[in-house]
């Protein structure tokens, strides 16, 4: 089974290459290839809804940590999905975008982000000499109606989804690029993320037609392995839809393996209940997470979910092994390639159903990986130092050669000498992780990440924590009590010790990053060292 997924990748892998190949002259790509731009080019992978469980099923994507670094504490500052995007966007924390949900009528989304479009890492990169292109998702409520769509600025190509991406077969596209007439296109029943590896290849071989000797800035942002939006028990289209091609053979649509493409393990020999802290005793823990044991009807269908997400990613792999075979040996010797997640998600784990907007590890320490540019190898690096997605801003800034005043002016610090295996003195010591409780009777588009309420269960409430080396410390709006682990003997957070004598330093701690960046308070980098 794996050989016939590996044989079955290699020729996309080839046909991509002979297909963005051919759309440039011999000509021009002697050109490009002589150019060889100081600037490295970026490829910025930023899937959603991607736990870290689902990594080891991911040929490609775990390959790009050969000859590359692996950040094994790479936290997100909030485990929502418009409020990390925004802090990716801008180098800040939420409390500092004002980015707190995903909805334009509850303190979030398109609505909150815009004022910031004029600041992103795009902007920035685009002035540096760079060619841009962003393919997928976007931020949600972002408007999509008609082909009088705004591009923000920082852009050269836009390739956008609004939330009909989330069903992955049904959605429509913006298609610009700068110089031509823009437009909308309809699907025609393929894939999303097919769709959005197809494009992305498209924009590589414009950048070798239309900028030799530019570097470009690519991101791709799929919706997957998200939920689809609206799903029902007993709808044929499962609750998160992998491609055709990954699905069962005995269902319909026939798939190509028999129980799914789960990249090699038999789906049916993977289970949820394996994962750590599934369906653990909450007796512990506070009020809003303590709840009855997993109904075995409740745990079969999550066991479905885990395996479709496994196959959803399937096609997320083979989009990247895409992308990157187009890369001519030239270009992979001046290509960073990065790919990480927006969030996490929990199935079950600590008996939460699904969905994500804890502080616990299953949903913000993602996948965050790094391939270098292969003329700059230093082997296979791994680094534990604990990283945030609000450093990508000045990272992305520190790839493309801008001084340290720029990538040094928000929230976060330069991931790249860390990347490429330098020591750093005073690096951060904790991570800050931020809730807003969204508003669920707020009106406009239903919230994608809005998950129905189980028979007991309830949502977090608002809270601010930080992550350390070996510590978990979160408090709770209106909670007495907050909640304390020791994450080296208790790395899944299962025993809760909320009378721990270290939780006084930490709050004093919290409660600097919590304010970080205000008038009277400390920096946030700053905040971060205590």
């Amino acid at each position: 089974m794996a050989m016939t997924r590996h044989i079955r990748r290699a020729l996309a892998v080839a046909s991509a290459l002979v297909l963005s190949l051919s759309l440039v002259s011999p000509a021009v790509a002697g050109t490009a290839a002589a150019a060889k731009p100081k600037q490295p080019n970026i490829i910025f992978f930023l899937v959603d809804d991607m736990s870290a469980d689902l990594l080891a099923y991911m040929d490609t994507v775990r390959g790009l940590a050969d000859d590359g670094t692996t950040f094994s504490n790479y936290y997100v500052s909030n485990s929502l999905c418009c409020p990390s995007r925004a802090s990716m966007f801008t180098g800040q924390f939420p409390h500092n975008t004002g980015v707190a949900t995903n909805k334009n009528s509850d303190r979030g989304g398109y609505k909150a982000f815009a004022p910031h479009e004029s600041r992103t890492y795009a902007v920035a990169l685009e002035q540096a000499g760079y060619r841009t292109g962003y393919l997928g998702k976007y931020i949600n409520e972002y408007p999509v109606a008609g082909a009088g769509y705004h591009v923000p600025p920082g852009w050269d190509e836009w390739h956008v989804a609004a939330g009909g991406g989330y069903s992955e077969f049904k959605y429509q596209l913006t298609r610009y690029i700068k110089g031509e007439t823009p437009g909308l296109d309809t699907s025609d029943g393929t894939y999303l993320v097919d769709e959005l590896g197809r494009r992305a290849t498209d924009f590589i071989a414009r950048s070798r037609e239309r900028a030799p000797g530019r570097p470009f800035f690519l991101q791709v942002s799929p919706f997957a392995p998200h939920s689809r939006i609206g799903f029902k028990p007993g709808d044929k289209e499962p609750r998160f839809p992998p491609a055709r091609r990954d699905r069962p053979k005995t269902q319909f649509p026939a798939g190509e393996f028999p129980h799914g493409d789960c990249g090699g393990p038999d789906c049916n020999d993977i289970d949820v209940s394996t994962l750590p802290a599934f369906d653990e005793d909450t007796a512990d823990k506070p009020s809003w997470v303590r709840r009855e044991p997993l109904a075995p009807a409740l745990v079969k269908e999550l066991r479905k979910d885990f395996r479709d997400r496994i196959r959803m990613v399937q096609s997320v792999d083979d989009m990247v092994a895409r992308v990157l075979g187009t890369l001519t040996d030239a270009e992979k010797r001046n290509t960073y390639v990065v790919f990480t997640s927006d969030n996490g998600f929990h199935l079950g784990q600590h008996r939460l159903v699904r969905g994500k907007s804890t502080a616990y590890d299953h949903d913000v320490r993602v996948p965050l990986l790094v391939k270098r540019p292969a003329a700059g190898r230093h082997g296979d690096l791994v680094t534990g130092a604990i990283v945030q997605n609000v450093d990508l801003f000045a990272t992305f800034l520190d790839m493309a050669g801008l001084g340290a005043a720029a990538r040094g002016s928000r929230d976060g610090r330069s991931l790249l000498p860390l990347i490429q295996g330098r020591k750093v003195r005073d690096w951060r010591k904790t991570a800050l992780i931020e809730h807003v409780k969204p508003n669920p009777a707020a009106p406009g588009e239903p919230d994608p990440d809005a998950e129905p309420l189980q028979a007991g269960n309830s949502q977090p409430p608002s809270y601010a924590a930080v992550r350390t080396a070996g510590e978990l410390y979160v408090e709770y709006e209106g909670v007495p009590e907050p909640e304390y682990y020791d994450t080296v003997a208790d790395p899944n957070q299962e025993s809760n010790d909320p009378g721990n004598a270290r939780t006084a330093d930490l709050g004093k701690v919290l409660d600097a990053l919590a304010r970080c960046g205000k008038p009277g308070a400390p920096d946030c980098w700053t905040a971060a060292r205590l």
